[in-house]
């Protein structure tokens, strides 16, 4: 018994290592290649291209992963008290916060339909 959680543990810990790598790595490349991009979204770039590569295969990192992201809508709960306390402020601004995320979805919304259609258009002619 005591092996089997000795493994999930060392299993647990060298997953939440490989995030913790993709971090700084891509904290590292923020550092070389400054486009105003968090350090976090390289990261997930890094992770997301490794894992398409299949050099890091996704059994590596779910046993960290899986309890981050069960957690995750706590990780919220300081952000969401931040909006409430600033609600005169974006009270002020609502009708262009409205605005750009009526405008963003709608272009979201045009630019997904166009790529799917061009998709199922192009598998039409592949599958004759």
């Amino acid at each position: 018994m005591f092996h089997f959680w000795l493994i999930k543990a060392i299993r647990f810990i060298v997953a939440l290592s490989l995030l913790f790598l993709m971090l700084y790595l891509g904290k590292w490349c923020n550092q070389f290649i400054p486009l105003g991009m968090p350090d976090s979204v390289w990261g997930l770039l890094i992770l997301f291209t490794l894992l398409v590569t299949k050099l890091i295969k996704i059994t590596w990192i779910t046993p960290a992963s899986r309890p981050l992201l069960r957690y995750m809508t706590l990780f919220f709960l300081p952000i969401c008290s931040g909006i409430i306390d600033q609600t005169a402020i974006l009270s002020s601004h609502l009708d262009s916060l409205v605005a750009a995320n009526f405008l963003s979805t709608i272009f979201c919304m045009i630019v997904i339909g166009y790529l799917a259609q061009w998709l199922f258009e192009r598998e039409k002619k592949l599958n004759g």
